[in-house]
């Protein structure tokens, strides 16, 4: 990938035939896959020219599509969505076959972050353990400095735990809760486990903010960022945490856009100064693609020419696999956070326990501390020195009656909500109109969060825009079962 550009495949969205490109790649997400002669591609790992079909276009407002009155004319839904929805014309059958087998375990760490892989390394290797996840290798390389640790030295150690722990390894995806016990889907099996001790480790997201063109390819996660574009240097910053100065060390101009919140632990304020960082708030974002695939940033106070715009808005923890699994969370209204419900230690219950990003920690060695204190308290101590120094969410365990802010999320009134289904924001402020203000309300009249993703993303900042302190239901299976 050159410096000067980031060439990503463009896919046209469901039903306004937006040009759009995947933000993460996070299996299940909006636009990481196509189907094409019948066959998904994963567009995260395989290489895809840029290529769309134009097809006629007639916009029918969600509202319109989910009223009851249709159910009377099914024929009418059935013409609009063959001829005039963005809908594959064939996805041929599946034909591999997965063994169902069930496994009973002392300790499952689901996910092989920082934090996992801080779990696996106080275990005891006389205990049956399994840790799975997805892609863990991508885990081990830190692309900026760490305050407390060298990162090369981390790096380092978190590959020795790999290879130290190959047979207690095992790569695959979530699926949720059954009644059989905790399923994965792995490349040839189907897994169903039971365990004395389950660390779920299955990290955060960093929900797309809402703002005129929010849509626009070229808009992208600092996951995505760091994972395929951070030799970028024409790069603008949109966020309000310090996980947003991390992209900032290899950019040509240092500028934060924000919208007047920020959540900075005290080493990255400090930072901030150091690296000469330009902060602009705005309430008022806009972004165009200009010709020659440039971005054009504006904001109330200035714009700006850049190839990519990287947002970090505060990280979410997976609530959708957290409560799937039978833990219950909290609304922070000071920092937007959707937060399972648990102790200082990670503790939940009897035998679930928490760590790393699905507490909201996104610093490297603490989100590891976690993992290690969830195992051995003797590391509780150095955990919230370090929760204290390097993170801002320790103010989410220690600060008294805080109070309460705007979404962090919302940069103006207009932009896509969901995009998946295409629901935008004045969408959503019509059915707010009608005294609709749950989101599962605004789910059900419109269908936002039913699309591809599950609603992984837009309920997430539709929950903050209301200050609903409950999101969907999220069932079982979390990612899709191809079958």
């Amino acid at each position: 990938m050159r410096s000067s550009k980031m060439d990503m495949p463009i896919v046209l969205s469901k039903r306004h035939r937006r040009l759009r490109s995947m933000k993460d790649c996070e299996p299940g997400l909006p636009y990481n896959e196509i189907v094409e002669n019948g066959k998904r591609i994963d567009l995260c790992y395989s290489k895809q020219y840029k290529k769309y079909t134009k097809k006629i276009e007639i916009r029918v407002g969600t509202s319109i599509l989910h009223n009851k009155l249709l159910r009377i004319f099914p024929n009418i839904v059935k013409i609009y969505s063959k001829h005039f929805i963005n809908l594959p014309d064939l996805i041929t059958e599946n034909t591999e076959k997965r063994e169902l087998i069930f496994i009973e375990l002392e300790n499952l760490i689901i996910g092989g972050g920082t934090s996992g892989l801080g779990v696996l390394s106080e275990i005891s290797k006389e205990e049956k353990t399994l840790l799975i996840s997805s892609n863990i290798e991508s885990n081990t390389d830190i692309p900026y400095p760490l305050p407390q640790i060298n990162k090369d030295e981390f790096s380092k150690l978190l590959r020795d735990t790999i290879n130290e722990n190959k047979d207690r390894i095992l790569e695959g995806i979530l699926l949720g809760k059954f009644d059989e016990g905790i399923g994965f889907l792995t490349k040839d099996k189907i897994l169903m486990v039971r365990a004395k001790r389950v660390f779920l480790a299955t990290g955060g997201r960093y929900i797309p903010p809402i703002f005129d063109g929010n849509d626009i390819p070229g808009i992208i996660s600092k996951n995505l960022y760091l994972r395929y574009g951070n030799r970028i240097t024409k790069a603008i910053a949109l966020g309000n945490s310090d996980d947003i100065i991390k992209v900032l060390f290899k950019v040509e101009k240092r500028v934060i856009i924000n919208n007047g919140v920020l959540f900075l632990s005290k080493y990255y304020k400090e930072l901030i100064d150091e690296l000469g960082v330009e902060i602009i708030n705005t309430n008022n974002l806009k972004v165009k693609r200009e010709k020659g695939g440039m971005l054009k940033i504006i904001t109330n106070e200035r714009s700006f020419d850049s190839n990519i715009l990287v947002y970090a808005i505060v990280k979410q923890p997976k609530i959708d696999h957290s409560y799937n699994i039978g833990i219950p969370y909290n609304f922070s209204e000071y920092f937007h956070i959707y937060m399972p419900i648990h102790s200082i230690e990670g503790k939940t219950n009897d035998n679930i326990y928490i760590v790393g990003g699905m507490r909201g920690i996104s610093d490297e060695y603490t989100s590891f501390l976690s993992g290690k204190t969830a195992v051995n308290e003797k590391y509780l101590d150095e955990f919230i020195n370090n929760l204290k120094d390097y993170t801002y969410i320790y103010d989410y365990y220690y600060q008294k009656n805080p109070k309460e802010n705007p979404s962090p999320y919302i940069y103006g009134n207009k932009g896509y909500v969901c995009e998946c289904e295409d629901i935008t924001l004045s969408e959503v402020n019509r059915q707010v109109g009608r005294g609709f203000s749950k989101v599962e309300e605004i789910k059900r009249t419109i269908g936002l969060g039913t699309g591809e993703c599950q609603g992984k993303l837009c309920t997430y900042s539709l929950g903050s825009f209301l200050g609903d302190r409950q999101l969907i239901t999220f069932r079982t299976p979390l990612y899709r079962m191809v079958i």
